[in-house]
């Protein structure tokens, strides 16, 4: 099912690993026909390989390491970013030092024929300012900001691109905790695979 697809475990990659992207990825493995396959028996496409590999050396000249991941999951390749690469607290304006790597990563996005999905996500502290009445309000911005900054000025298809928020609802960590809050407080760009482009087109 859907629910069960998008709860799948997704598997972690250093970014700025050398080699092939199928060495960088635990789990996948090479058939005799040469197609490369999940743990589940899918077929990886070529095309999401290729992102993964060149997403991983734009981290790395960018020496984001340790602040933006790629992983692969049931239904396609996650680039989380944590927030203060691209926000400061509170706030939706993308640092400027940031505008141009993402920039960079939509050029990368829009020369594969997938959808991409971009959610915000924070952690439970409660928003103090004026400007958004909630975690969720500031969620949706954020994820819109990037968003539109992929469309105007990488020239990605809008009809191939959505912004989500979850607010503080989807956490991957404990809020109870610094450390938990910090990595809650994220977006995430998703390239779906397009075994799931029926579910992003209009019906």
């Amino acid at each position: 099912s859907m629910n069960s697809a998008l709860a799948g475990d997704k598997q972690s990659l250093e970014s700025g690993q050398q080699g092939s992207p199928e060495e960088m990825l635990a789990g996948l493995t090479t058939t005799s026909d040469g197609l490369t396959v999940d743990e589940n028996g899918n077929v990886v496409e070529e095309d999401l390989l290729d992102v993964v590999n060149l997403v991983n050396t734009l981290i790395a000249e960018k020496g984001l390491q340790n602040q933006v991941t790629v992983n692969m999951g049931d239904i396609g390749v996650w680039i989380t970013f944590k927030d203060y690469v691209l926000f400061d607290s509170g706030s939706t304006a993308i640092k400027p030092e940031t505008i141009g790597t993402l920039i960079e990563l939509g050029g990368i996005l829009k020369n594969v024929d997938n959808y991409v999905r971009i959610e915000g996500y924070t952690d439970n502290v409660p928003i103090n300012n004026s400007i958004y009445n909630n975690n969720w309000d500031l969620s949706v911005m954020r994820a819109s900001e990037v968003l539109d900054l992929i469309v105007t000025s990488s020239g990605f298809p809008p009809e191939k691109i959505s912004a989500i928020g979850y607010g503080e609802y989807r956490p991957i960590a404990t809020n109870d905790t610094a450390e938990g809050r910090s990595k809650n407080r994220r977006v995430d760009i998703v390239i779906l695979r397009t075994d799931y482009n029926a579910t992003e087109e209009i019906h």
